[in-house]
């Protein structure tokens, strides 16, 4: 039996607890955790802000005491963190002194890129399992880090993500759902400019609202959704358009960026039609001419959705090929097989014990 520590965000609909009940499901695994979203405070108001960052010592001395009461208590033979911003790395040295096998499922595109603290703190884990194909490749010549780096790509949650029939009614043509940045604004004002107002257009994600005066009246937003109505939104699409964060540059150097994001697994889990931005690695996860059609410019996003949108048949029929490849190959349950393995891998290497 395997005993692992779990560490990430316990709220519906993050990628961490779905990762952690994945785990927890499997029958050769002994699991417990600690939710990290309980010892940090939520919110975007000023007042939250200023709380935070004058209680974050605290927070993270009793996040760290938890950590370590519960390692002493249930002597597990892993400790797993999910990204894990809060912890720092000297907890990491301390807990790997005591021959634990230390983990972190980093799920974003740069470990640079969230603080100087979990940048430090990444370099002290024995085995970073990363979500970006393009990380094992560069974790040392570009970030610069001395331990191991595999891939376990991102996946949907079937408890969240998954729909066993394609979408009813739809009352929107276009669906983008994405946190704003300016070249995601830039490409739906290139669209609604060529397509014309006509177009039915729902976004859904965080700070579209201060970008309201640049897009037409008929564009309807939403903030960012969680669980199943994030999934019951897009689904209202005729066409989801999934765009990639490529352009990307930390404290002034130029990184990769991403080929692929959870999107790219849950939208075809929910049965939708989307238009991928086109890179290598998503090349070889769908194909484009018969499951997902992919673009890599707004003029070509522009001939995409003019010329599937008035063909509902085959629309349809892609994504039921897409759905078909996802389900359930794509799946977190899926994925937390592969991380188990890599993870054994690890303990092997590390303590020369197989569990």
């Amino acid at each position: 039996m395997l005993k692992i520590l779990f560490v990430g965000d316990s709220w519906q609909g993050s990628t961490a607890r779905s990762m952690r009940e994945a785990l927890a499901a499997a029958p050769d695994v002994d699991l417990d955790d600690v939710g990290e979203d309980q010892y940090f405070p939520k919110g975007k108001s000023l007042v939250v802000r200023g709380a935070k960052r004058l209680l974050g010592p605290w927070h993270r001395a009793e996040l760290e005491h938890a950590i370590t009461t519960l390692v002493a208590a249930r002597k597990p033979d892993v400790l797993m963190v999910y990204k894990g911003t809060g912890v720092v790395a000297a907890t990491i040295r301390r807990i790997r002194k005591q021959g634990l096998l230390t983990v972190n499922v980093f799920p974003d595109y740069s470990p640079h890129a969230y603080g100087e603290q979990l940048k430090e703190a990444m370099g002290e884990y024995d085995l970073v399992v990363s979500t970006k194909p393009f990380h094992p490749a560069g974790w040392h010549s570009i970030y610069g880090y001395a331990n191991r780096c595999v891939c376990v790509p991102h996946g949907y949650d079937p408890q969240v993500h998954y729909w066993p029939d394609p979408p009813g009614d739809q009352d929107f043509d276009v669906v983008l759902a994405a946190t704003w940045r300016l070249q995601y604004s830039v490409l739906m004002q290139r669209l609604l400019a060529r397509t014309g107002a006509s177009l039915r257009v729902g976004i859904v994600g965080s700070r579209w609202d201060r970008q309201r005066d640049r897009l037409p009246p008929s564009c309807e937003m939403a903030p960012p959704l969680t669980g199943r109505a994030y999934g019951e939104w897009l689904r209202r699409g005729r066409i989801v358009i999934a765009p990639v964060h490529r352009d990307v540059v930390v404290r002034g150097v130029r990184q990769p960026g991403d080929e692929e994001t959870i999107r790219t697994y849950e939208l075809a889990a929910m049965g939708c039609f989307f238009l991928h931005r086109r890179t290598p690695y998503v090349q070889s996860v769908y194909d484009e001419t018969s499951e997902v059609p992919m673009w890599d410019d707004a003029d070509e996003l522009v001939a995409q959705v003019q010329r599937y949108l008035p063909l509902d048949d085959e629309r349809r029929a892609m994504a039921a090929r897409a759905h078909r490849r996802a389900v359930p190959a794509y799946s977190i349950p899926s994925r937390a097989t592969e991380v188990l393995e890599h993870v054994r891998a690890g303990l092997k290497i590390v303590t020369g014990a197989e569990v």
